[in-house]
């Protein structure tokens, strides 16, 4: 069966968009990602008052990249830290006991 997905309009920053919502229930939903960025947008406005809002979206952006290799970096380290464990772990093993061949 074929389902129509349900398209919603935001505006955000004075634009009109339209996001499509998705059928994955993992998937964020527009209205998750609109409120986020909403907030975001709040922040920034009440920090800097006389910001135009293109202004806004820039640094909205430039947080967002930062947020977003800080991330990916932390994860790489965390993955790079759980190898090296896995490692240590399965030597410790094989020094105990031994593989046969």
């Amino acid at each position: 069966m074929d389902m129509q997905l349900e398209v919603k309009e935001y505006n955000v920053l004075g634009q009109n968009i339209r996001l499509k919502e998705s059928n994955d229930e993992d998937t964020i939903s527009p209205d998750e990602v609109v409120s986020f960025l909403t907030e975001e947008i709040d922040a920034i406005k009440q920090s800097v008052p006389n910001l135009a809002d293109s202004q806004v979206a820039v640094l909205l952006a430039l947080k967002m990249a930062q947020d977003k290799l800080t991330i990916e970096k932390e994860f790489k380290h965390n993955i790079n830290s759980l190898q090296k464990t896995a490692r240590e772990a399965l030597k410790l093993v094989e020094e105990v006991a031994p593989t046969t061949h």
